[in-house]
């Protein structure tokens, strides 16, 4: 072969290895899968609970191989709209939301549902047509509480109690709702005699409490639906010189150390963030990969004290 044969041979065969090069990493590109993207918006980040529900979810993701983008509402619904939106701009494959508001947040699940993104809900449900809710058992939450109060802080199943909560969220809605319903249908003699709204807020807490007590001079008990607002409601107790016990809801560590310290606050009904970020992520994985996921997923809740701590 002569080298001018010699030189066009080699020319087309590099030419050739480097059409081949480039097809392949071409086909390689389409062959490897997309990664799943998922958008979540937490109510706050100013809560324990749901700082523990972030950590799983990251924890959750990196195990799944999962892109999250995880965004902090603020309590403002008009911030988690637009989180929303910036979501559905980005095209996640899944939002995951933690509403600001149950009825307020039908809109914008009712926006990524017809982007065919589905939406799935931790903690606080929504009034919007999502594929699953997670969160804690609560109503069964507030029955355990009511139990304890009446069989531990109240054993002569009479006394007065008053409830502080938080109207916004329907999940500490249904603690209130199975605090007063479980009370009134196995200890009558137990009567919650006021309830008041927080609207999540610690320092209002502590106000509407110390108005309760000035209210009820015989009051005995305080459930907070949340352990913030138990925290709070401690405190207006505190400054008020008053012997009024406390039991709240979330299992964070500010009441775990209060009921270790031996004082006022009694109990707690503990949640598990850790579970709940965890099963929602799962729950996501599953729509998007074409399996059936349950409507509702209960993370039972339980009892802690002094005893168990």
């Amino acid at each position: 072969m002569g080298g001018t044969n010699m030189k066009r041979f080699t020319k087309i065969i590099c030419v050739s290895l480097v059409v081949l090069l480039i097809s392949s990493l071409t086909v390689a590109a389409l062959a490897a899968p997309k990664k799943i993207v998922v958008g979540v918006s937490l109510l706050t980040r100013e809560h324990v609970f749901y700082n523990n529900i972030e950590k799983s979810l990251i924890a959750r993701a990196k195990k799944l191989g999962v892109k999250l983008i995880v965004q902090d509402a603020s309590r403002d619904s008009n911030k988690q709209l637009s989180q929303v939106q910036d979501f559905i701009t980005q095209k996640v494959n899944a939002i995951i939301l933690c509403p600001t508001n149950s009825a307020g947040s039908k809109s914008m699940v009712e926006l990524a549902n017809k982007a065919n993104i589905p939406v799935f809900t931790m903690d606080i449900s929504s009034d919007g047509q999502t594929v699953a809710h997670v969160a804690t058992d609560n109503y069964k939450g507030g029955e355990l509480a009511a139990d304890y109060v009446a069989k531990k802080m109240l054993p002569t199943h009479k006394g007065e109690v008053a409830i502080v909560t938080y109207s916004e969220v329907e999940s500490c809605v249904n603690r209130e709702k199975g605090f007063k319903e479980f009370l009134t249908k196995n200890y009558p003699d137990i009567k919650v005699v006021d309830v008041q709204n927080c609207s999540g807020d610690q320092a209002k807490a502590a106000d509407v409490t110390q108005n309760m007590l000035v209210k009820f001079p015989n009051l005995q008990v305080i459930f907070g639906v949340g352990d913030p607002f138990a925290m709070g409601a401690l405190s207006a107790i505190k400054a008020a010189n008053r012997n009024v016990q406390v039991i709240g809801f979330d299992g964070n560590p500010e009441g775990i150390a209060e009921i270790k310290s031996g004082g006022l606050w009694k109990a707690d009904i503990a949640q598990d963030p850790a579970a709940i970020g965890a099963k929602t992520l799962d729950a996501a994985m599953d729509k998007i990969n074409g399996k059936t996921v349950p409507k509702l997923i209960p993370i039972a809740p339980k009892v802690i004290d002094k005893t168990n701590l």
